[in-house]
Formats: structure tokens, sequence, C-alpha cells
């Protein structure tokens, strides 16, 4: 999820808590007991931006990458790109340890960029020049490159989308997985990754016992910073913070700020990367539930509602208590009916497009799966 997702469904969840709601209510309200002008709701929502921010902001200048693909703006070679890609795979395979690339993106101006797809063939990978976009991922059409537009490498190994080496925090996951969604297909070929704004991103190979190269994505995301176990350590500092200053109800702080750290955690499973839950007890970073995408605008949207309702609900029963309604009837007419409604226009949207005619491409000599719509 956003970051923008994660801050407000730890806050929406800390108003379940009355004294949370309480505290935060402005001790000029008379008729609320416990008001205090505290700024404790904002806490879980601080926290709730911590493991996202400790990868980006830190983890990931520690995932020092063998390789690098830093292409010139000015005469971009693909070929030259995918001969880089296979060596990091090659290697992994030959020598039996990880490696990892590192690929940067092509910026043409401060708000220009050369987009590029990374496609996956079973032993071979292909880098396509894309339309140049603006930092807000729009493509400025007419703009694809003249010439050389592609790069195709053979590897000598085979590239797998799915690790089989499975600890039993994977086995767990598969097995809840499998009553959320019934039973897991075959693991396909690994998906084409898009390249084209900002920071670029990297891979890493591990290779396995079936001679296989496993591909994992952004090795350094969700592994030690999204763990519940170090939410835990991280809220102690809250705890003694609290307790030294001499704060009401002191001990409540360190709980919200635990509290969260685990939304964010929890949302982040629901995703296809999942995490490192119980770092350092458990290292390997598990799988995800595989219900979102983190980039779906639906997903976020729905949440962000979702947050704001409850948090105005909460606010209201546990403080000033001006909603003349029932719970279940405010949460029908505010919530889930707008839901409703926002899924349906969505799904009515998508189905249109769907069925609207889609241009034909050539595809490039000697490549079928060269081409990303």
């Amino acid at each position: 999820m956003k970051g923008f997702t994660h801050f407000m469904s730890a806050v929406a969840a800390a108003t379940f808590i009355p004294e949370v709601v309480r505290m935060s209510t402005s001790s000029r309200l008379d008729s609320v007991e416990g008001a205090a002008n505290s700024f404790i709701m904002l806490l879980p929502g601080i926290f709730g931006l911590l493991p996202d921010f400790m990868d980006f902001k830190l983890g990931q200048f520690f995932s020092i990458a063998e390789y690098e693909i830093d292409p010139d703006p000015l005469n971009p070679n693909p070929q030259e790109m995918t001969d880089i890609f296979a060596k990091a795979v090659n290697q992994a395979g030959d020598t039996g340890k990880d490696t990892r690339v590192q690929l940067f993106p092509i910026q043409l101006g401060a708000s220009l960029w050369r987009q590029y797809n990374i496609i996956f063939e079973p032993r071979a990978v292909v880098i396509q020049f894309n339309e140049i976009v603006k930092t807000s991922q729009c493509p400025i059409y007419g703009t694809a490159p003249e010439g050389k537009r592609y790069g195709r490498t053979e590897l000598k190994y085979e590239l797998k989308a799915r690790t089989n080496e499975i600890c039993w925090m994977n086995k767990a996951i598969q097995w809840l997985r499998h009553k959320i969604k019934g039973p897991d297909h075959p693991p396909g070929p690994v998906k084409p990754s898009t390249l084209d704004i900002l920071s670029g991103t990297q891979f890493a190979f591990h290779k396995e016992s079936d001679g296989k190269i496993y591909f994992n994505w952004l090795p350094w995301h969700r592994t030690w910073s999204h763990s519940y176990v170090f939410g835990v350590i991280l809220s102690i500092p809250v705890f003694i913070g609290a307790y030294l200053f001499g704060l009401y109800n002191w001990w409540l702080y360190g709980l919200v700020a635990i509290l969260g750290f685990w939304v964010h955690l929890t949302e982040d499973m629901t995703g296809h990367i999942g995490g490192a839950l119980f770092w350092p007890l458990h290292m390997p970073r598990s799988e995800g539930l595989e219900l979102f995408k983190a980039s779906d605008p639906r997903t976020n949207f729905s949440l962000d509602y979702t947050a704001i309702v409850l948090i105005l609900w909460n606010i209201d029963r546990y403080s000033t208590k001006k909603i003349d309604m029932p719970g279940w009837l405010f949460l029908l007419v505010f919530l889930v009916i707008p839901l409703y409604i926002y899924f349906y226009v969505v799904a009515k949207i998508k189905k249109k497009l769907h069925s609207a005619p889609k241009p034909t491409m050539e595809e490039p000599d000697g490549s079928a799966e060269a081409i990303v719509d």
C-alpha cells in the first residue's frame, strides 16, 4: 500500500481504543472525560510509515549490487544492458552464490524519462525501449526511439518466479492463501518489469536445489524492517520516553506505536512480497497472500476512504456523540453503500475498456515474447 494509506489505516486502528480518542480531544470540551489535548492519535500513523521509510531511506543503500546497468541517456544500448543482466544470472548459477544487479532509470530532462521494459523468457532476457514519459508516468506518444529498440541475451540457467525452498512461515502463508483463494496455480514465468522514473530497481538471483535461478525483486525490501518483533523493539524508547516525561497513560503511547507498526505489516501481507515477520528470530522473507497489489489505486482509495469514515465514527462515539443514528446505519450509509457504488462504477469502466479494440504491434525478429502492451 502507499504511505498515506498506511498512515490513515494505523490512525483508524488506534481510534478503536476509547482512551486514545479521549486523550486526543481538546480539554476545552468539558463534557468529555479524559480529554487531554494529546497528539497520541498521530503516533500510530508515524509508526505506520516507519517500515517503508527505513527500507527506502536506509536499507536499500546497504544492498550493494555486483552488477550495475546505467544506460547512457544519449545513446542507450539495449543489447549491452541484457548482456550485463545475463552475466549476473549466469554468475549466480556458476558459483552458487547470490548475485544482484541494479538497474538505473534513463533521465532525459527535469521531468522526462525514457521508459523501458525488462522481459523474462525462461532462458533469455529482453530489454525493450518505449516512449518518453513524464514524472507522472504519462507517456508522450510518438516518442518511441528510432532504430534499435530491443536487446536479447540467452541465459545458461532457467529463471523461476517462486522459490521451492519453503520455510515453515511460507508453508503457513500458502495454507492461508489456499483457504482464501483456493489452490495455488503452478507459478508461471517471471513477469515483465517496467522501469521509468526516479530511483530504478534491483534484482537478486539465487540458485536453488533444482538448478534453476530464483528471481528476487527488491531483495532489500520488506526484510528486517517488516518484522512484528522489530516493531516491539522500536516501541521501547516510546514507553521509556513517555514514562520519563510523566505523560498521562504513558504506557498507552508505546502500545499504539506497536499497533501502527503492526497494521502496516498486516496490510503488506495481503500483497505479493510478504515480509520477514519475525526477524531476527526468523530471517527469511515470506511470501504474501497475493490478494491485492500495493500500487492498485482501487485498493488504496477504498482503504483510505474506509479509514476516514472509521476515524470520524470512533471520534464521535467516544467523545462528542453528535451523530444521531445507530452505528450500523452510519456505516451502511457512509461506508458500505459508497464503496459498493465505487466498485460498481469501476467495474463498468474496466469492462468497457477491455471490450475496446486494442492496436496491434509488430513483433521484433527473434523474440516472440518481446512485446509488452
